[in-house]
């Protein structure tokens, strides 16, 4: 994959983002290199790597087909591989499926890159667009699950019940600890409320976010995002 990402000219957004993907010429040589060279070890290790490109060539191609269907829609820049605003988000975009893509954490990501190349977006926008791509890429599976129970959940009111049992019901948990353990990494990025989580006490009946302003503007681009789809397949 090319690490290189520039604004490029004389090419389609499409096009453009096609050339960006496109396998090194000498794969099958560098495997049988590999297999010389070091062995079954070797070819177990060049082995990950391939099934880590064939799961990221499966969101490349979702990639291509959500941009396709932005584009016709209006709801991004034509020539956005022109832009900077665009180049940095593709850019963001190829560094999360280089890691460990899943589909909560791709739409969430297809909601911001919708938001920042939007026509005539506002520059501060796109700053927050950008830095919620570079936040959720780094999150673990684990911690991406979770906040999209937060994002369902958002509140909390004292005395009606257990938050870690809520939490874990709505993820499909048997263990409220395996939610604890993320919540640190999601109060650390500034996504859950530090104040509601380390004070779920109060007076009973009281309700308490447990979203920060960061969150809530993430969930106002998904439901944006949620509402085009909603329209493509109506």
């Amino acid at each position: 994959m090319n690490n290189k990402i520039v604004k490029s000219e004389g090419l389609t957004a499409i096009q453009a983002l096609r050339s960006l993907n496109t396998l090194d010429a000498d794969d099958t040589l560098s495997i049988l290199k590999t297999a010389v060279k070091e062995g079954t070890t070797g070819l177990v290790t060049r082995g990950l790597s391939l099934i880590q490109r064939w799961n990221s060539d499966r969101f490349f191609e979702a990639f291509l087909d959500e941009v396709e269907d932005m584009m016709s829609a209006g709801r991004v820049n034509r020539n956005l591989q022109a832009t900077d605003v665009g180049v940095a988000s593709v850019r963001e975009f190829f560094k999360m499926i280089d890691g460990e893509p899943d589909e909560k954490r791709f739409h969430a990501f297809c909601a911001l890159f919708m938001s920042a190349n939007a026509p005539g977006v506002d520059s501060n926008e796109v700053i927050l667009d950008l830095e919620l791509m570079g936040i959720l890429r780094k999150l673990t599976a684990g911690e991406m699950h979770l906040l999209s129970a937060f994002l369902k959940v958002r509140t909390y009111t004292v005395g009606q019940g257990n938050l870690l049992d809520a939490l874990a019901n709505e993820l499909g948990y048997k263990s409220s600890a395996l939610v604890y353990k993320n919540v640190t990494a999601l109060i650390e990025n500034g996504l859950i409320d530090r104040g509601t989580w380390t004070n779920l006490g109060g007076t009973v009946g009281t309700e308490k976010r447990l979203l920060t302003d960061l969150s809530a503007e993430l969930i106002t681009r998904i439901e944006k995002y949620l509402h085009f789809k909603g329209e493509q397949t109506s």
